[in-house]
């Protein structure tokens, strides 16, 4: 997945021009390598930057974003999904094994849903608690 320019925008802003771009080309999967010879910067250098406190943070961040608005897309499609696997078992032309793995994947999927579902609750009563000592 690759960085929204409104992504790019929130998460550089503090870093500067050199850093930024070794941000993005980060986000996008680049190697280090890859990275040395875009920019072009050293390995020392860029292990450097790498290493900085600011960076790591700006870094974290920028995940942190990309991974919800990749979370926030597969919601929005959530039932598409659901229908599909759905279309899948009842299509009288698919065959067995088809059928057999559309329907596993629907059911584990409902699992760990159900699953992160409940540690979410969980972890929010923990917290309720907890901020409740201070």
């Amino acid at each position: 997945m690759s960085p929204t320019p409104e992504t790019e925008r929130n998460t550089v802003k503090h870093l500067r021009a050199r850093e930024a771009q070794i941000l993005v080309l980060l986000l996008a999967g680049r190697t280090f390598t890859e990275i040395c010879e875009a920019i072009p910067i050293s390995r020392t250098a860029l292990w450097r930057i790498r290493s900085k406190p600011e960076f790591e943070a700006a870094f974290r961040q920028a995940k942190e974003e990309l991974l919800g608005g990749a979370v926030a897309a597969l919601h929005n499609n959530a039932m598409l999904f659901v229908n599909t696997l759905a279309g899948v078992c009842k299509d009288p032309n698919a065959r067995g094994s088809e059928k057999a793995q559309a329907a596993d994947r629907g059911l584990s999927t409902l699992l760990k849903a159900r699953e992160l579902f409940d540690i979410e609750q969980r972890l929010q009563k923990l917290e309720a608690i907890a901020g409740g000592r201070k």
